[in-house]
């Protein structure tokens, strides 16, 4: 068990949504103190430059330009900014495609903005994004193939829920799987992360859209889901800690 007092320094969060906290500026605040390395996702390309300004200086938390797969069908138009702003940041997301019953009926508008985004990027190269999959994941795995987007680029599949097949083709494409709190308390992303080999795994919050221990999760609260993850793969903390680390820093290389 790590110390209380370093658990949440050095952490790692690939996906998280700061911009919709209502105390943002401390928590990136807050980040930066710990040195949690934090990737803030952005769901529409129109708030890009708030948010690019809000970390601009800092040297642990980053941001990524998005387009939500939720939100396709309202901001297709943004792939302008997109385009305008996509060589200004390594990190896209967050993106991908979302098909619960609640999206289906805006898949076709989906694939054409995932598409575009995915051809953008390859076009300019050298980007990480940060994918959205749920119900998709076939049709996710599907475009960057299509587009040989393992070539020009890397993928972190934020939330999996796929089948383990599904991971495992995500995984001979060289793709990498960010895990959160909700993911290790199930029994099928327990079952996902024992199957993910230890160098693959990256840790994330989601928040906040996630609660832990009754309120929105936080960066720092990650510490629990590095944990739960070691447990599964039979490691000490600190070691799994460590590992997290420097996936990421393989996964930037």
């Amino acid at each position: 068990m790590l110390n209380t007092s370093n658990a949440s320094e050095g952490l790692v969060d690939f996906h998280c949504h700061l911009d919709l906290y209502p105390n943002h500026a401390s928590l990136i605040d807050e980040c930066e103190k710990l040195g949690i390395k934090t990737l803030t996702v952005t769901n529409a390309p129109s708030v890009w430059s708030r948010n690019h300004e809000l970390v601009r200086d800092c040297k642990h938390v980053r941001a990524a330009l998005g387009l939500h797969p939720q939100l396709a069908h309202q901001r297709e138009k943004e792939l302008v900014l997109f385009e305008k702003y996509i060589t200004q940041t390594r990190y896209i997301g967050e993106v991908g495609l979302d098909g619960s019953q609640e999206f289906l009926n805006t898949m076709a508008i989906q694939q054409r903005v995932f598409k575009k985004i995915l051809e953008l990027c390859a076009n300019v190269g050298s980007k990480i994004l940060t994918v959205h999959s749920r119900r998709a994941v076939s049709e996710v795995l599907e475009l960057t193939q299509d587009i040989k987007f393992h070539d020009k680029g890397k993928v972190v599949l934020h939330w999996f829920a796929g089948t383990l097949s599904e991971a495992k083709t995500a995984l001979d494409l060289g793709m990498y799987f960010s895990v959160n709190h909700r993911m290790i308390t199930s029994i099928n992303g327990k079952k996902l992360i024992k199957f993910l080999p230890i160098d693959r795994i990256l840790t994330e919050s989601d928040g906040p859209f996630i609660n832990f221990r009754n309120s929105p999760i936080t960066p720092k609260d990650i510490s629990h889901t590095v944990q739960r993850v070691a447990i599964e793969h039979y490691c000490r903390e600190e070691k799994m800690k460590q590992q997290i680390k420097e996936n990421l820093k393989s996964l930037l290389s």
